[in-house]
Formats: C-alpha cells, structure tokens, sequence
C-alpha cells in the first residue's frame, strides 16, 4: 500500500471514530408514564327544606326514660329574621304540644335547610320560671325582628331576643309572636336517628 493510501485510510479511521463518540446513546428503558387520576365530581345530597311537616308526630327522648314521648305539631312557620348585627337568614319555628293531653309544651327552632350552619339551632325551649333578660349578654347574631309565611294557620310577624344565661350553653328568649308573649330557657338537644330529639333533662 502507497504511503498515500495509508494516510487515507488511517484519516478515514479516526473520522468514524469521531462519529460514533458523538452519537447519542439509546436507552432500551421506555420512559414511564403516569396516569392523572380523575377527579371525581360528587352530586350533594338534595338538602331538605325542613325537618318535620305539621302532620308529623315528633318523638321526644327525655333523660331516663326508655321510650320517646309524642308531640304534635300545633303550628309551624317559616321565619325571615333580620338579626342584630346586620345578618338575614331563614328558620322554622315549631310549637310542639304534649299528646298526653298535660298541656305540656316546647318552641323548637331549627335552621334553613336541615343541617344549615347556625350558632344555636336545632335548640328546644321550654317555659321559663324567671320571665326577665334584663342584665344579660344579648346573642345578636340570633335576635331581631321577623316576619313568618305559616304552614299551619296565618302569616304573621314578631320579635326574638335571645340572651346567654352562663357559659355553659344555656339561652333565655322572649318571644314576641303575633301579639303573644312567651318566655323559654334552651335546652340542648340531639338529634338521632329518624329525627328523635334528646334532652339530657
């Protein structure tokens, strides 16, 4: 071979070798993917407007007792209060009556829809034994005046001013309704299943 020829082919050799330097390595390995779970869109529950009709029979469990007590609904409405501080918001009175025939009877407030966010209700009333709220905290998110479109009997409008008695949760309200005057101390209450309220009294 020519010296020529050698130069050529020595030339030709580094050249390849350049070449397959810069080739960029292959990876066997694919690349893994992952998948975006989907989010997941759940319809809410269908609120309910309200927790008892007026046809209902409400079943109260009292402390200690193994069976839950009856009462009718004598008159329920849909309140609109504008409250104290400024707030508006919706409501269902109740006025449940003994079906014993005592005459015994309660105020039971609970909020619009059922399970609605509220500071005190669902909360029961009872007739109070001390008529006054004079000297005490007055609860301005939950007084002021309101106008009520009854289910039972007529529309009408009047006046809730609700005080804390103590720090243990214990309320006082005048009620002021269609030119009636009552008086009521708060008992908690829970409520279980089928709606049955709870007293711890």
């Amino acid at each position: 071979m020519s010296a020529a020829k050698a130069k050529k082919a020595k030339r030709t050799k580094k050249a390849a070798k350049r070449r397959k330097a810069t080739k960029p390595v292959q990876t066997t390995k694919r690349a893994k993917t992952t998948k975006r779970a989907k989010a997941k869109t759940v319809a809410p529950d269908s609120a309910r407007p309200f927790r008892f009709t007026a046809a209902d029979a409400v079943q109260i469990r009292f402390s200690g007792a193994k069976k839950p007590k009856g009462f009718r609904v004598d008159d329920m409405v849909e309140a609109t209060i504008t409250t104290l501080d400024g707030q508006s918001g919706l409501y269902y009175q109740y006025r449940l009556i003994s079906n014993d025939d005592s005459g015994r009877y309660f105020w039971f407030f609970d909020a619009k829809p059922v399970g609605a966010a509220h500071p005190l209700f669902p909360i029961l009333w009872q007739p109070a034994n001390e008529p006054t709220v004079d000297g005490y905290d007055v609860m301005q998110s939950c007084s002021g005046g309101f106008s009520t479109r009854s289910v039972t009997g007529y529309d009408g409008s009047g006046n809730c001013h609700i005080v804390k008695l103590d720090n243990k949760g214990a309320y006082r309200m005048r009620l002021d309704f269609n030119g009636k005057r009552d008086v009521c101390d708060s008992i908690q209450v829970i409520v279980g299943k089928g709606d049955v309220l709870s007293v711890d009294r």
